[in-house]
């Protein structure tokens, strides 16, 4: 059981993972180029907690900004390095650059200032400006950890969805895998603000009728004209997959493998279309991240895409398609619930359980009232492998009395977490492949009188092949472990459609 928080996350990338990046850097000896892991990163990661705290503060924001902005440009270099079109893996003497990111950069200043509107916009809301740097780390710790006691990484056996041409799998390297996380992570809600303005309005609106009977605010964010032809492009290209049209026959006489003579098409894949489609008209956050991202960065807008279904793509432009589109429908996806997921091996997978599960030092606006402070949250993974990831948190809520705020965190974590990940991790086609579980177990402390243990436990369980459950034990709580409090428990579930699944001990 590892404990998760920024001091480890912070002294594995500096230590432990540092030693994996040396050796895979190897395989490049003789290429000096920068990348999201290098001592630079790991330098700036260390200063964050150079004298000796548990966690970032919400003081060095400045410090995160920078390392925020230094990551996304180290990763756009670093793609922009191993793409053989290009002239870097040939010529030393030329060095790559992320154009765009300073327009990336006055968005981010945008979206920070914006941020403490937004506490007000949602019961819920968590800030995201921290998040998306801890969810990197997150994300980082559960790539490069070693897998059990085998010497094997997550990193190596990450796939491309939908892709079942083994030839790209392998072929996209450690430092391009590493890079695509950086932005995926960084970016992946940047569209937050625009998704939560429309709530400020409509709630504005209400607060004005105080003054004027019938107020009139805008508040259509309805695209039209060029910019919905751009948004529709965009949406093609994070739905499109490659099809094998010519297969080299070549043999190795040449100095290049056969398959990198092979031909591919791109063909518009009807069902992400209509879902991303569907998760653009709700304004999801996801998707708004992904255009926002593409608009802004010249690394997206200059990718090798054509509408037209004869258009031949080579090798390598194929690679680079999904190496992109990859980094764009990872975001897209972790806010659109019509999109479920097979395999746990993929980057969309990867960033919406790290999202999920980065829940140590956030603010809430909710969380403000009920007493719950951001360092109440405690996470611990035990497992984290292709087949099964199972994870602990620890939440102290011992400062808080009133029975309905149990009840209500209980509701919400059937809610917003169990029922939601059953849609993400649903049944449907070819979810027969599926073969990794996900159990989660929740300790919640409760006020104590002298040295009795109280606290209710919640378990639940995704399973690929058996039955899902959600458990509630009381056994541990001599507060709340009687006839009336179950009675509470079972009303407040007896609507509900997953309802028998839960079990209450």
């Amino acid at each position: 059981m590892f404990n998760i928080n920024d001091k480890n996350l912070i002294s594995d990338i500096q230590n432990e993972f540092s030693e994996l990046v040396q050796e895979r850097k190897k395989d490049f000896a003789e290429y000096d180029f920068e990348h999201p892991l290098d001592e630079e990163i790991r330098t700036c990661l260390n200063n964050l907690l150079s004298d000796g705290k548990e966690t970032i503060e919400y003081s060095q924001v400045a410090q995160l900004d920078k390392l925020w902005i230094s990551l996304i440009n180290k990763a756009i270099k670093c793609l922009r390095f191993f793409d053989s079109r290009e002239p870097f893996l040939k010529r030393s003497d030329k060095t790559p650059v992320a154009y765009g990111i300073d327009k990336l950069k006055e968005y981010h200043k945008r979206y920070s200032a914006f941020e403490s509107l937004l506490y007000g916009a949602s019961s819920y809301y968590r800030d995201h400006v921290f998040h998306s740097v801890r969810t990197w780390m997150l994300g980082v710790f559960c790539l490069l950890k070693p897998m059990e006691k085998e010497k094997s990484f997550f990193i190596d056996q990450i796939t491309i969805d939908g892709c079942s041409d083994e030839v790209f799998k392998s072929n996209i390297n450690f430092f391009e895998k590493i890079s695509m996380w950086t932005l995926i992570a960084l970016c992946h809600d940047l569209g937050y603000p625009l998704e939560k303005s429309q709530q400020i309005l409509d709630r504005t609106q209400k607060m004005m009728k105080e003054f004027i009977p019938n107020p009139s605010i805008w508040n259509n964010f309805g695209f039209s004209g060029v910019q919905d032809n751009i948004n529709e492009y965009i949406i093609k290209f994070i739905s499109t997959k490659m099809v094998l049209k010519k297969e080299s026959v070549e043999q190795s006489e040449t100095e290049e493998e056969p398959y990198k003579k092979n031909l591919y098409l791109g063909r518009v894949q009807p069902k992400y279309y209509l879902k991303y489609t569907k998760s653009l008209e709700r304004f999801d956050h996801g998707i708004i991240s992904s255009v926002i991202v593409y608009k802004m960065l010249l690394y997206f807008l200059e990718s090798d895409f054509n509408l037209n279904d004869d258009y031949e793509y080579k090798y390598e432009d194929a690679r680079q398609f999904y190496v992109r589109r990859e980094i764009l429908r990872a975001m897209a996806s972790h806010t659109c619930s019509d999109i479920y997921n097979i395999y746990l091996t993929t980057f969309s997978s990867i960033l919406f359980l790290c999202d999920e599960l980065q829940e140590w030092g956030r603010k809430s606006w909710n969380e403000l009232y009920s007493g719950l402070q951001p360092h109440a949250v405690k996470l611990s993974i035990d497992k984290f492998v292709p087949h099964e990831v199972n994870v602990k948190e620890e939440i102290n809520m011992k400062q808080i009395e009133e029975e309905q705020i149990f009840l209500d965190n209980i509701k919400r974590i059937f809610e917003r977490q169990y029922e939601h990940y059953k849609v993400i991790f649903r049944d449907g086609q070819y979810t027969q492949a599926r073969e990794f579980n996900f159990v989660k177990k929740m300790e919640i402390q409760l006020k104590q009188t002298g040295t009795t243990e109280n606290k209710l436990i919640i378990e639940y369980a995704l399973k690929a092949q058996e039955k899902n459950y959600f458990s509630i034990n009381l056994n541990s709580s001599y507060q709340y472990n009687n006839d009336a409090f179950k009675h509470k428990l079972l009303k407040m579930f007896e609507k509900s459609e997953y309802g028998k699944e839960i079990q209450i001990k």
